[in-house]
């Protein structure tokens, strides 16, 4: 049986939707965390120093590469 483009989508949205399920996506603390994970991101592009990020979102610099880390290798 061959599938079908929109059959294919659904398929490939599917392994997505699992996959993101098994990282723990839908978590609260996994969502507040990525979005701190971009803000720091954002901030050292801007040329922010480490002690103003360190104040504004109140996370250190190893918490933030820490958290990196674990979400590298969570994918």
């Amino acid at each position: 049986m061959q599938l079908t483009t929109a059959g294919r989508a659904i398929w490939q949205g599917a392994k997505e939707v699992r996959r993101l399920a098994e990282a723990g996506a839908g978590d609260p603390e996994v969502v507040k965390r990525l979005h701190t994970l971009k803000s720091v991101k954002a901030l050292r592009e801007s040329k922010r120093s480490w002690d103003e990020i360190e104040e504004l979102l109140g996370i250190s610099r190893a918490t933030y590469y820490r958290w990196r880390k674990v979400g590298k290798k969570r994918g």
